[in-house]
């Protein structure tokens, strides 16, 4: 079973999973419900099927109780019959989930070789992009992580029309370790939001994961 990390965090579950099984043993591994079947059966690219199992396949390594994943209107995943707040990340080959008792929950994963340096000015403030800078040019570990934490955040807040670069912003400090933190502040019209940050580099992937109590938010 390729349940690669499994880390126990304050009021909840970080897991990570590497994709290498055939579906067949993810199916089994999965434990689908009847209806979860027949989601399953309407999905047809084999790596998506995969990928779709493997999610399943890691809730239950998490979880010692039966439980479905459902999604709200706006595609924010939850939980059937679970104490627990929920949020799933997939890249190539890996599947992460976030487990949180009591906040909203956010991780985000992706390849270590993904370039999104073309991309930086669209996610990233001016002073976000210069923290980016080395002599050699635009770091793609930090961007990355910016990326990463952007994205994990934008799941924790249950509001869809945000401006990564303006209400989302990230302070990155020595990131130079595999495991590590930093801050992320979520910007609203009348607050500013402090989101501790966690982040890991391993194997293949960057992670970057947090939480926040939804009743700090106001917008």
């Amino acid at each position: 079973m390729p349940l690669v990390l499994h880390q126990n965090i304050e009021n909840g579950d970080f897991g990570l999973w590497k994709i290498s099984e055939e579906i067949e043993e993810l199916l089994q591994l999965a434990r689908l419900s009847h209806l979860d079947r027949l989601t399953y059966s309407g999905i047809s690219a084999p790596h998506r099927q995969k990928e779709w199992l493997a999610t399943r396949a890691l809730l239950n390594a998490l979880l010692n109780e039966p439980s479905s994943i459902k999604y709200h209107n706006d595609g924010r995943p939850f939980l059937t019959n679970s104490q627990f707040n929920l949020s799933i990340s997939h890249t190539k080959g890996f599947v992460a989930i976030l487990l949180h008792r009591h906040y909203n929950p956010g991780i985000d994963i992706e390849l270590i070789s993904r370039q999104v340096g073309k991309v930086a000015t669209r996610f990233l403030s001016s002073d976000e992009l210069g923290t980016c800078m080395e002599p050699t040019g635009l770091s793609n570990r930090r961007l990355l992580l910016h990326w990463c934490a952007k994205e994990a955040i934008f799941k924790m807040v249950p509001f869809t029309d945000i401006e990564f670069s303006t209400d989302i912003q990230i302070l990155l400090y020595d990131v130079s370790m595999a495991t590590g933190s930093f801050d992320g502040f979520f910007n609203t019209r009348s607050s500013q939001v402090h989101i501790p940050l966690k982040y890991m580099v391993y194997d293949e992937v960057v992670v970057v994961w947090g939480s926040i109590d939804e009743l700090k938010l106001t917008f």
